[in-house]
């Protein structure tokens, strides 16, 4: 049997998959899903529900989502994130981390090698 292999996030730069989009409408923001498995795709057909999930999100994690360029590493989001928000308790880093665990168990995100 063969051991996951652990990885430290803080060494990776996190990046929203291509098919997601981040929109601002009307004052509140979403993060845009499509309906892309085999069963959405045959309700939203024959239940006339819509071919996308729109993910209502507060101003916190969108300003993460929009952090995401392939560029900026998980540290320096904290530290854009502290001065824009302030860390009067210092737990930005592991809510930020906490955020973006949740993202991954979506599968929403890719990581690339800091």
């Amino acid at each position: 049997m063969r051991k996951k292999e652990r990885r430290n996030m803080l060494e990776e730069i996190p990046v929203l998959k291509d098919n997601l989009v981040l929109e601002v409408a009307e004052q509140e923001k979403y993060l845009i899903v499509p309906r892309s498995a085999w069963l959405e795709r045959v309700a939203t057909k024959l239940l006339k529900q819509p071919t996308q999930r729109r993910i209502k999100l507060d101003e916190h994690g969108y300003f993460i989502l929009s952090q995401m360029d392939g560029e900026t590493s998980i540290p320096e989001m904290e530290e854009r994130f502290s001065r824009t928000f302030g860390n009067e308790d210092g737990m930005s880093l592991s809510r930020l981390v906490r955020f973006l665990q949740i993202m991954d168990s979506y599968s929403w995100l890719q990581w690339k090698r800091g």
